[in-house]
């Protein structure tokens, strides 16, 4: 059975954001440690990812925010047969970091979700839609939802569990012959 693995941003995602709220409503979903929350750097990140990601047995999705998204997509594409799914929410613009186009650049050869926001203050949609294009993985248009954080509102983020199990549904279809239900889905733990 495919798990699911949260990859927060920096600061590791504080307790009323949306990712740390799924994890207490689901403990058995796994969450990232041991990352220089404080520290953006994408090649410690994405290095102690895939790490993590090497030592699995089964396939995860990765369900990441903002920074640790970019970080999620890097050690993606060193363990592409460790990664089910990518679920990429409100992604921190690269050139923020001083990371160049050419390095997060390509395909991802993995099912994904892009969710963005017309107003976030860490990548404007335009960019987004860059980076979908970029990404060749499908974008969906948030509205004026800030970062899709805690300070945003996005405390349950119920729309993000609909469209996280939709990911998890199309990625589950390229990998099995039928379809999984939303409902009763044991891999999303959703009853």
């Amino acid at each position: 059975m495919n798990k699911i693995l949260l990859v927060p941003g920096l600061h590791d995602s504080g307790p009323d954001h949306w990712q740390s709220r799924w994890h207490l409503h689901f403990p058995h979903w796994q969450r990232t440690r041991g990352l220089p929350w404080d520290k953006p750097n994408l090649t410690v990140w994405s290095a102690k990812l895939a790490s993590k990601l090497k030592r699995r047995r089964g396939r995860v999705h990765l369900v990441a925010h903002s920074f640790g998204a970019l970080a999620a997509i890097t050690a993606a594409r060193q363990q592409p047969d460790k990664v089910a799914s990518l679920f990429i929410v409100a992604p921190a613009d690269p050139a923020r970091f001083g990371l160049p186009d050419e390095l997060l650049a390509g395909s991802l050869k993995v099912s994904a979700q892009l969710v963005a926001s017309r107003n976030d203050p860490w990548m404007s949609f335009e960019q987004a839609e860059y980076w979908s294009r970029q990404w060749q993985v499908p974008l969906f248009d948030a509205g004026e939802a800030g970062h899709i954080n805690a300070q945003s509102g996005h405390g349950e983020w119920h729309q993000g569990l609909h469209l996280l199990g939709n990911l998890h549904r199309r990625a589950e279809m390229v990998i099995e012959p039928a379809p999984v239900a939303w409902k009763g889905c044991p891999a999303l733990g959703f009853r």
